[in-house]
Formats: structure tokens, sequence, C-alpha cells
């Protein structure tokens, strides 16, 4: 089960009708009354103008569209990454990965955050390996302050003029007297004498003095002179210490990224083959996120999912099957939706999700308020058609009384106020009619799509029939199916205008005594495509008898 914050991600069908929106937000509203305050609903397709009108009406905000369930790998509780700047001093790097309870790699951004490479382990242990010679400030930048705080050293007197050592490291006396040496060069001594000479007969930007040595007789040196308690050998050993991370990591040119939106099954098998086990996850900004690993592959855990409305996969979001579905209302036939491990099923036939889960705050006890008992009465009257359709049952009556009440309305006149908005189609292209209530069955061997519009204004529909059958017959053509239906409810005279275009229109005759020869046939009293269509194409397509 989720803990009390895990997002919980509910929904109903795609092309969402009024039961499905309002139902998902009104059910997540009772799972946060009941502690699971990650509860949010969700939509997987734009609103239609009923449900719009309902949710305005009693001023619900309109759920977030959903795309997908897929793992993001923002989903994924990443590794939280310790991060540097490019001139910090590799010992810093080193302390970090040490102590890194996960990744093993540190990104290396610029001031924004945003990535410019990466340092693992074994880029600062190959620098640690290497041996301190004079030449080392030639192949390594070096700041000149990461070199004094390294050496743990007190700078004592002068100024060294450079951000970062420019010139030569020089050990002792160990250089050509005829060498020439500037204010960029830097000698390191542990004698007093030594430290003298030098300081007064050459041009050194900085002598620095180990063995704890005091700086006597230098008040007048124009370099800058250090102090450091260690001995030679040591100060020599930390010198590669200080050099820049920036001369060590893996730029980004040279390193695989991933966005924090990049879904994990795109980029598995990039982690799997890669000869890297951790990866910078950066924003879409370019900044840094986190850090996935190989780890993440094994350990990782799906979405949780409340489904209402539907339990039918091709009627859910994509992705589903990468989801942990914990629990579903529905008042549909159970289809083929298939878990990994036990969950809670509420299914009840009535006319309406909504009437399920009006019940459910009963049981458990939690108050509806006004906004939400008016948004499940618009579910009940939309899915009964104001409880005209032959699903609607005593149960959804009773419920839509007690709504009604607590959200102040008249049930009958508020219905024909919400149906008016609704029904209009004035406004919206053919595509867009087909496609509002759309849901995706099989029948036997057969796949069909069918589409539901109610209407007040049957004759306003009825002129653009030839248009309709030629925007379904497109449809038809471009997608892998047997079937194209539309049902064209008129909620007046209490039945359905059937249009159909397939190869399966057989089915219709045998169901309706449709005549092949036509393509449309209007049914009295049929009203409901989940109980007066649905189960009947069912039964013909699988035994050939009604």
């Amino acid at each position: 089960m989720p803990t009390k914050h895990e997002p919980i991600h509910i929904f109903g069908h795609k092309n969402p009708d009024t039961d499905t929106i309002c139902s998902a937000v009104a059910y997540a509203h009772l799972k946060r009354e009941l502690g699971e305050k990650g509860a949010k609903a969700y939509r997987l397709g734009e609103i239609n103008k009923e449900t719009d009108f309902a949710l305005k009406h009693f001023g619900v905000k309109k759920p977030s569209l959903l795309h997908d369930v897929r793992v993001k790998l923002r989903d994924l509780k990443l590794y939280e990454p310790d991060i540097m700047t490019a001139q910090e001093p590799i010992k810093k790097a080193w302390d970090m990965l040490v102590n890194a309870d996960g990744s093993r790699i540190i990104p290396i951004v610029c001031e924004e955050k945003r990535v410019k490479g990466i340092m693992g382990m074994g880029d600062v242990t190959r620098i640690f390996m290497e041996v301190t010679d004079e030449d080392i400030v030639k192949r390594h930048e070096i700041l000149y302050k990461n070199l004094v705080e390294i050496l743990g050293g007190v700078q004592v007197g002068g100024e060294y003029g450079y951000e970062k050592l420019e010139g030569s490291l020089y050990i002792g006396t160990n250089f050509d007297p005829k060498t020439e040496i500037t204010d960029k060069d830097v000698v390191i001594t542990g004698k007093i004498d030594n430290a003298w000479r030098l300081a007064y007969e050459y041009d050194f930007g900085c002598i620095i003095l180990t063995n704890g040595v005091k700086p006597k007789g230098l008040e007048g040196a124009k370099c800058a002179i250090v102090c450091v308690d260690h001995s030679m050998f040591k100060a020599i050993s930390l010198v590669s210490q200080a050099i820049s991370v920036s001369s060590l990591m893996l730029d980004v040119g040279n390193i695989i990224t991933f966005s924090e939106n990049n879904y994990l099954d795109d980029v598995s098998d990039v982690i799997r083959v890669s000869k890297h086990r951790n990866f910078p996850v950066v924003d879409k900004d370019g900044a840094i996120y986190g850090i996935v690993s190989r780890r993440h592959l094994m350990s990782f855990s799906g979405k949780k999912v409340i489904l209402v409305d539907h339990n039918e996969r091709s009627q859910s979001a994509e992705g589903l099957e990468q989801a942990e579905i914990i629990e579903i209302i529905d008042h549909h036939r159970v289809a083929d939706i298939q878990t990994d491990a036990p969950l809670y099923i509420r299914s009840e036939p009535v006319g309406c999700t909504a009437t399920i889960i009006c019940k459910m705050y009963r049981e458990n006890g939690v108050a509806i308020p006004k906004d939400m008992a008016g948004i499940m009465l618009s579910a009940i009257l939309s899915d009964t058609l104001m409880f005209s359709s032959p699903t609607c049952t005593p149960a959804d009556k009773a419920a839509a009384e007690t709504l009604a009440g607590l959200a102040e309305v008249d049930i009958m006149e508020y219905g024909r106020q919400m149906f008016k908005a609704g029904t209009s189609i004035e406004k919206f292209t053919i595509e867009q009619v087909l496609a509002m209530d759309r849901k995706r069955f099989t029948f036997g061997k057969h796949v069909a799509f069918i589409s539901q519009v109610n209407t007040l204004d049957f004759a306003s529909i009825a002129k653009r029939l030839d248009e309709i059958f030629n925007k379904m017959r497109v449809f038809y053509e471009k997608n892998p199916c047997d079937l194209v239906m539309l049902m064209i409810t008129d909620i007046v005279a209490g039945g359905s205008e059937i249009l159909a275009v397939g190869r399966a229109k057989d089915l219709l005759q045998t169901a309706f005594d449709m005549n092949l020869n036509e393509d449309h046939i209007f049914l009295p009293g049929v009203v409901s495509r989940k109980k007066q269509i649905v189960p009947v194409l069912t039964q013909i397509a699988t035994t050939g008898i009604i």
C-alpha cells in the first residue's frame, strides 16, 4: 500500500466523459480525506462541453492531463548528487567519493548548476598515483588558494599575483642557477637559509617553507611567503591534491546524460551496455537533477494508480503494464486488466461510477462537500440520461437525490441545463464529435470502435450525416479495426440512431435487423452503449445467436 504522501494517480478512461472525470476528482478528494495526501485526479484526454459545464458550475478545477503512466527517470528515487565546480581541488572530490552513499560519480557544474562534466573514483586515484614533479603545474591546473589550503599553509607575507599557478614548481634548490625565474614560479624548501637566498636573489612568485620553519629575515621579500608544518616530502605529495577537477573530469561532450523526462525503458539498454554505472540526470534547463545507476533498473517500482469507470487495458493509460494498480472502482463488465499483486476492486451493477463513490463517502463517514456533491450528481445524470437509461438503478436515483440536496440544485432543472450545454456540436469538427466518447471493444475476433453522442437537438446532427459518414470511413481506413459505430442518442425521443461502417457490419444485421444495404438504423428505447449494444454484439460475435 502507498505511504501517506506517496503519489497516487487516479484516472478514468480515454476520451473521458462526465462520469470518468467527476468520479476521478471525487474519489481523489475522498482518498485525501482518508489520509492519502498524494492522491490526485488526472484525465487521459480533453473534456467535453458537458463535463466542462459541470466543473465550472460547481467551481471545480479541471484535472491535469496525463499522457501515460510509463516510468520516467524523475519518478525514481535517484541518488541526490554531491556537486562541485570545475576549479575546486581534487582532494575535495576524493573526500566526497569516499563518503558517498550510492553514486560513485560527482557532477561538475557551473554556477547555474548545468553539468560541465563528471568526476569518478578512477579519475581521482590515477592522479594520486602520479609522481609530483616540477612540471605538474604545466600538465594540470592548480589554483593558488587551493594549493595553500591543501597544504594547510599560512601566508605570512607578500602576494602571489595570479589566481592559478602560471609558472613552474621547483623543489628546494633543484634548478639550474641559469634558469630564468619569474614571479609566476613557486618553490618549496625546508631550510630558512635557502629561503633567504631564493627570496632576495631570484624573482620567485611564492616561497613555501616546510617543516614549520619560521620566516625570520623574510620581512622584506616581495614574493608570497607561505609556512606549512608538513615535512617537505609530505608537502610535495600533497601538491597533486590541489589540482583542479577541471583538469581530470570527463567533460560533457564525452559523457552520457539523460533528461529527467526520459522514460526508463527508453534508456535502460544504454545503461546496461555502457562501461559506466552511473549517469547524470538533468532538468529542462540542463541543471543537475540526480544520478541514475544500474541499480535503479532492478529496484524501481511503477507508479501507483487507481482506475475509475473502466477496467479495460485498451481504454486506459499508455504504459499501464508498468504501473502498480492498487484499486479499481467501476460499474462496467470485468475485462482484461491483469495485475501482479492483489488489489481492491469495487464493481457494482449500477448506472454510474459516481454512485459507488457516493456510497464510499458514507461508508467511511466522510462528509461530502457541495462541490463534490455537485460533480457526482452531474456524473449520475449524464450516465443515466437523467434516469431514462436502462442502466439506471434505484441506487443511482437515491444517490442523485442525496447529492442534489447537498449541492443545492433542482435535479431535473440542473440536468436540462447540463445536457443543453453539452449536446450542441455546432462549434466542433466531425472528427472531434466522433472522438468525444469513443471506446474500443473486442467482440470475438472483431475489433470495434463505438462513439456515443447525447443530444437534445437531433435535427441539427441529422443535417450533417453525410459528413459524419465520410469521417467514419476515413477513421476506419486508418485504424486496424472491423467496425466503426456512432450512437446518436436522442434524449427527448429516448432512442438512438446507429451509424455503422466496416466489414463487421453484419453483426448489426443479426442484432438489430439492420439491412446490410444500409448503414444506419434508429433503435427506439436504445440509449445505453454498455447495456444495450455491447452485450448483444459480444454474444452474437461469440455464439452467433442473441
